[in-house]
């Protein structure tokens, strides 16, 4: 594990207020039109934008995974 700094920690913050994973960890009603078409596609921005961020390599090193690994998709459970 590298040294963890201030600007580190700094940055590591930063990253937890993306607004990208504020909406990741929204809850997402079953009857959204989000809910079946765009699930995929959401995941996939969310991965692009933690990876072109700047913060990831620190939140990395201060909490042990990537960003969207970090915080989880809540969706709810669709009824069949």
């Amino acid at each position: 594990m590298g040294l963890i700094t201030d600007k580190i920690r700094e940055n590591a913050e930063k990253c937890k207020s993306c607004a990208f994973l504020k909406l990741r960890n929204a809850e997402i009603d079953k009857n959204s039109v989000l809910y079946d078409e765009a699930m995929m596609t959401l995941e996939g921005v969310y991965r692009a934008s933690c990876t072109m961020c700047p913060f990831e390599k620190d939140f990395e090193k201060i909490y042990g995974m990537k960003p969207y690994e970090y915080f989880p998709m809540r969706i709810a459970k669709k009824e069949a």
